[in-house]
């Protein structure tokens, strides 16, 4: 829902931010990759513009291009944020964010073209359900691109409306979040010893 706040525009936000606070959809921030981490230079999943269908085709072409490690990704997620390489006219045009449907909101299983699951068994971290996730050719409309920052047209041209860097904020975010729940944690773990290391016998 932050991701949809930042980079989406009035249209996408009226379409999805409600049906996500009633929890009728479910999402997850699918970026990194199994070969390419905070590296978003690096990623290799692509969104290839097809203009006879209007469509944008979401793939995976390696396995390093699988995504891996998205919180709610495993089990629950319906719908991910995912980031993938422009390429329009076979042009290159980095890494943009996308709305794209994973699971049917029928029966949840996963939809067409689309391999996802469960990570497993985590130190310190089995609440969270984390998971991997793969596409063949998956496709969708043009207008799922998040677009408050950046429009693609249905001929192909392409505006930027912004630092195009923005779409760095919500990972960003994450990390400085991270890091301060990281400080909270040492500190309780601290009171903790000292409480016990006071009273043992």
């Amino acid at each position: 829902m932050q991701t949809i706040r930042h980079l989406g525009s009035e249209e996408q936000q009226k379409k999805y931010l409600q049906p996500a606070a009633n929890l009728n959809i479910i999402g997850c921030y699918a970026q990194t990759e199994l070969g390419h981490g905070s590296n978003v230079a690096g990623l290799e999943t692509t969104a290839t513009l097809d203009k006879a269908t209007d469509e944008f085709v979401i793939h995976t072409p390696t396995i390093k291009a699988t995504k891996y490690w998205p919180g709610s990704l495993g089990l629950n997620a319906t719908h991910a944020i995912v980031y993938a390489r422009l390429v329009i006219d076979g042009k290159d045009n980095g890494v943009q964010p996308f709305i794209v449907p994973i699971r049917s909101l029928e029966n949840h299983m996963p939809l067409p073209g689309i391999k996802v699951g469960d990570l497993g068994t985590k130190l310190g971290y089995n609440t969270t359900d984390n998971g991997w996730l793969s596409f063949d050719r998956v496709r969708i409309p043009r207008e799922n691109i998040l677009s408050r920052f950046i429009e693609v047209k249905k001929d192909g041209s392409l505006e930027m409306k912004g630092d195009p860097r923005i779409i760095y904020q919500i990972m960003v975010k994450t990390r400085q979040t991270l890091i301060l729940q990281s400080g909270c944690n040492i500190i309780q773990a601290g009171i903790i010893a000292v409480r016990y290391a006071i009273c043992r016998r």
